[in-house]
C-alpha cells in the first residue's frame, strides 16, 4: 500500500472533524487532512496537478450560467478540457463560454437542457451521445433554491429527479474511472421528519419550500451513498462524490433568503460572517472532480465532503434501507414518465 493510501485509509478510520472546525477553523482557515480548508481557492486545488492529463478529458456540467455553476465551468476551462454545458438558459451560456474559451483556449459546447422536464433530458442525452465521446467527469450542479409551491415540488424534480434520471442516462458511456459529482448541501439534514415524502412529493398539503428543498438535497445524499456502493462490482471503477459548496453570495442565495422567510434571515444573520467567495465555493467540486487524494477517500467509502475533506453524513442520510427506498421511487416515476409520453 502507497504511502498516500496508507494516510487515507488512517483518515477513513480516524476522521472526525473536531467538534470546534465550525465555525473557528472556518474563520481561522484552518485545513483538514486533504491539504485544502474553508478558505481554498478552486485555484489551490488546480496548483500541482498535470493539465496535460486535464486536457484530455471530457467534463459535462449542468447549470452554468451564473453563481457556483459559472464559476465551476471558469475552473474547468482553466484545465483545457473538453466541456459540455446543460442548460436552460442557451443564449447566456453561450456567451460565457465564448468569453471563457477566449480567455483560456478551452472547447466549450452548450447544449439545451430542462431537468424538470424528463423529455428534454432524453434529449439532451441523445445529443451527447451524438459527440461520440465518454464522460470523464459528470457534475450535476444545477438545481434551484427554496421556492414556493407551483403545482407540484419544483425541487425535487429539477435538484434530484432530473438529475438522477440524466446520470441513469449517461452511465454507459462513462470513461473507465469517471467521476460524478452531486452539488448537495448541508440543508439536506432539515427535510421533512420522514426524510422523503414519498406519498405527497407533489402534494400541496404540507409543503414547505425549506424543506423541500431540503428533501431534494437529501435524496442526492442517499443516492450517492446507494450508488458509491453499485460502483463497488463495476470494473471501470467509478466513483460518485456528494458536495456541498459552503454558503457563498450568489443571486440565488439572495433570492432564496428573501422567500424564505424568517427562517432564511435567521440564516442570513448566523451565516454571514461564514460566507465564501465564489472561488472558494467552487473548489470542493473541482477537489472531488480532479484530485488524486479524492479518489482515495471515495475509494474508502467516503463519498461526501465540505471545504475539499470528507464530512460525516448523519443517520438519516447514512440509512441503506431509505437510500435503496429513494432509487427504487426514482426509477418507478421515471419509467411510469415515460410510459405515459409513449
Amino acid at each position: 500500500m502507497s504511502h498516500q493510501c496508507l494516510s487515507v485509509f488512517i483518515t477513513r478510520l480516524m476522521y472526525r472533524e473536531p467538534c470546534c472546525w465550525w465555525p473557528i477553523g472556518h474563520l481561522r482557515g484552518w485545513k483538514g487532512p486533504s491539504g485544502f480548508g474553508a478558505q481554498s481557492s478552486w485555484r489551490d486545488v488546480l496548483l500541482g496537478l498535470p493539465m496535460e492529463l486535464m486536457r484530455k478529458k471530457c467534463i459535462l456540467l449542468t447549470g452554468a450560467t451564473s453563481g457556483i455553476g459559472l464559476e465551476t465551468l471558469r475552473a474547468f476551462a482553466h484545465t483545457g478540457a473538453l466541456i459540455i454545458v446543460g442548460t436552460r438558459n442557451e443564449h447566456d451560456a453561450n456567451i460565457m463560454a465564448n468569453q471563457l474559451m477566449r480567455e483560456t483556449g478551452a472547447v466549450i459546447q452548450v447544449f439545451p437542457l430542462d431537468l424538470g422536464n424528463l423529455e428534454s433530458v432524453e434529449r439532451f442525452a441523445e445529443g451527447i451521445f451524438k459527440l461520440d465521446k465518454e464522460i470523464d467527469i459528470l457534475v450535476n450542479n444545477a438545481g434551484l433554491m427554496p421556492c414556493p409551491f407551483a403545482g407540484r415540488d419544483e425541487a425535487w424534480h429539477v435538484n434530484f429527479i432530473g438529475h438522477y434520471a440524466l446520470t441513469k442516462k449517461l452511465l454507459p458511456h462513462m470513461a473507465p474511472g469517471a467521476r460524478i459529482i452531486n452539488v448537495s448541501s448541508e440543508v439536506y439534514r432539515f427535510s421533512y421528519p420522514c426524510g422523503v415524502r414519498f406519498n405527497a412529493i407533489d402534494d400541496a398539503n404540507g409543503y414547505d419550500a425549506v424543506k423541500s428543498y431540503g428533501q431534494s438535497k437529501l435524496a442526492l445524499m442517499l443516492w450517492t451513498s446507494h450508488q458509491s456502493q453499485a460502483f463497488r462490482s463495476d470494473k471501470r471503477e467509478l466513483q460518485i462524490f456528494a458536495v456541498h459548496p459552503g454558503s457563498v453570495k450568489t443571486q440565488g442565495a439572495e433570492d432564496a433568503r428573501s422567500s424564505s422567510g424568517w427562517r432564511g434571515a435567521l440564516l442570513h444573520c448566523i451565516g454571514a460572517p461564514f460566507v465564501k467567495s465564489l472561488e472558494a465555493g467552487a473548489s470542493t467540486t473541482v477537489y472531488c472532480a480532479l484530485h488524486p487524494t479524492a479518489r482515495s477517500y471515495n475509494h474508502f467509502g467516503l463519498v461526501y465532503y465540505a471545504n475539499c475533506n470528507p464530512r460525516q453524513l448523519n443517520r438519516q442520510a447514512n440509512d441503506p434501507v431509505l437510500a435503496r427506498r429513494v432509487c427504487e421511487f426514482a426509477d418507478s416515476f421515471i419509467a411510469s414518465a415515460r410510459n405515459r409520453s409513449n
